[in-house]
């Protein structure tokens, strides 16, 4: 009988334990969602901090750092086929518009840069970041990927959902940019 007190007594501290970690990761999350305002077309892009490919968080990247220049953000993992696919026509689009004034940015979601380092590297077009969290996500409103995003010279959204690289539209709509 005292076993099973003793047994009980365990079970319902882990319980109570468990439930507060629950508790406090939800905080968490929700403070991070709160503070994560999702943006729209025209809005200025916030400085949000990525990882260079070398994946080191201390060499911090921001897209800030790109203005004065269109930057198309290529938003891509390598779980997924259809963003491995458009790579190709990625580096095509940059090879055409290389004088132009417009950059790449392939910003990875996955977390562990070793998944993608490598011969991999060598194959994709522009600057490659990763994400450092999921504040990009969230900004962007990032459910899936590929996914393309336009930028001004300024750093304000101009297209949340452009068309893949695959698609001729892609190429006329960058060509058609003012100052580009």
């Amino acid at each position: 009988m005292k076993i099973i007190k003793i047994v009980a007594i365990i079970i319902c501290s882990a319980l109570l334990l468990s439930g507060y970690a629950i508790k406090a990761k939800a905080q968490n999350i929700n403070k991070l969602t709160a503070d994560t305002t999702l943006l729209k077309v025209g809005d200025s892009v916030p400085d949000i901090v990525f990882r260079d490919t070398t994946g080191h968080i201390g060499n911090g990247k921001k897209l800030s750092d790109l203005r004065g220049k269109y930057v198309v953000i290529d938003v891509w993992a390598t779980w997924c086929y259809p963003c491995r696919a458009q790579q190709p026509h990625l580096v095509d689009l940059e090879r055409k518009l290389k004088d132009k004034n417009i950059t790449f940015v392939g910003i990875s979601i996955d977390t562990q840069s070793w998944k993608w380092k490598g011969p991999y590297l060598a194959k994709l077009a522009g600057l490659q970041w990763m994400v450092k969290d999921k504040t990009f996500e969230k900004a962007f409103g990032i459910t899936t990927v590929p996914r393309f995003i336009l930028l001004d010279k300024m750093g304000k959204v101009l297209n949340l959902n452009l068309p893949m690289p695959s698609h001729p539209e892609l190429a006329q709509q960058l060509n058609q940019l003012d100052g580009i």
